[in-house]
């Protein structure tokens, strides 16, 4: 089961993940991110420090989010990925579109946000 926390952080909202990032998980989470785009946050991080694996199907919702969000100039980043989450964010070629930073010190530092 996926556990779920969501905390404003400067102008962004920060949605922490524990647990597998996989089919039977992530079902309705689509709803909590798209929402933040009504609450007009420029930014949506997604610490994915506690997840522990993630799926095709976890992947290709991640490229989903990005896509809905980008019409509405609303940015998505992703902080503090495993090696392994990490290696399977790179081998899909997700980075390129969507940041992956170590840490939310790091992608605040970047500016990721805004």
């Amino acid at each position: 089961m996926l556990q779920i926390r969501e905390k404003l952080h400067h102008q962004a909202t920060v949605i922490s993940f524990a647990g597998r990032f996989d089919r039977q998980s992530t079902i309705g989470i689509g709803d909590l991110i798209l929402k933040t785009k009504e609450m007009r946050c420029p930014h949506i991080m997604l610490d994915f420090t506690g997840i522990t694996a993630i799926d095709s199907v976890g992947l290709g919702l991640l490229f989903l989010w990005y896509h809905r969000l980008q019409p509405h100039q609303i940015g998505l980043s992703i902080v503090g990925p495993s090696p392994i989450v990490r290696a399977a964010l790179e081998g899909c070629h997700l980075p390129d579109c969507i940041p992956v930073f170590d840490s939310e010190h790091e992608a605040v530092r970047q500016e990721a946000y805004c």
